[in-house]
């Protein structure tokens, strides 16, 4: 399932195809999306012209802060799903619980960002993390070339689901090389010197107090 509301997707279809300019293929072809969940689809384009060249050039951010900014006011034009957010109306009112446990301070995060290791910014509903970035950093474009921003993340979320592992709390925390989640009694999130120093150092805000479990005994 795509990840967020709304989200645009982008499927490489060179060679999967037939050569529909070929006078031995058939004048139309049909594709088949299949989905596990229910997804509802706006629109779908079809790009058929020559790739562009192109480059990719990685910055890291300057800086990156972790603080509290509440919540986003829900919208929809029609009433119904699927809802957008308005950045510009927020509220302080959070519109469901927060698991408890131990998240990340508030402060400069930059250095959990650098790298996919395992040291995470645990952040709870309503933080915000705001980046920014060197654009000084990044070369000059040819002539005719244009920019385009993609922001890279690589996380795992969780949510108070009946249908989630242990969902009335927030650990255990989730590692790149766990088989799946809740992990077996034989796996363990890393316990390396870096990653002992990372949790006493940063995951040292408690937030809430024990729940009610969501589980029915």
């Amino acid at each position: 399932m795509p990840v967020g509301r709304p989200q645009t997707i982008v499927v490489d279809l060179s060679g999967a195809l037939p050569n529909v300019e070929s006078k031995s293929s058939p004048a139309t072809v049909d594709v088949r999306i299949v989905t596990t969940l229910r997804v509802y689809w706006d629109q779908i384009l079809v790009d058929t012209s020559a790739p562009a060249p192109t480059t990719t050039s990685r910055i890291d951010p300057h800086s990156a802060t972790l603080r509290w900014r509440g919540f986003s006011a829900e919208t929809t034009p029609d009433g119904r799903e699927p809802f957008g957010y308005d950045f510009d109306r927020v509220s302080t009112d959070a519109p469901w619980k927060t698991m408890p446990g131990q998240y990340t301070r508030f402060g400069d995060v930059a250095p959990l960002l650098s790298a996919s290791d395992d040291r995470f910014v645990v952040s709870a509903p309503g933080d915000e993390m705001a980046l920014s970035f060197d654009g000084a950093a990044l070369e000059a474009l040819p002539p005719g070339w244009t920019r385009t921003f993609l922001l890279f993340a690589d996380g795992f979320s969780k949510e108070m689901n009946l249908h989630s592992a242990s969902p009335d709390r927030l650990e255990p925390l989730p590692f790149h090389g766990m088989s799946r989640y809740p992990y077996p009694p034989s796996e363990r999130y890393p316990a390396t010197p870096a990653h002992d120093r990372y949790r006493a150092t940063y995951n040292t805000r408690v937030v809430g107090g024990p729940i009610p479990s969501l589980v029915a005994r």
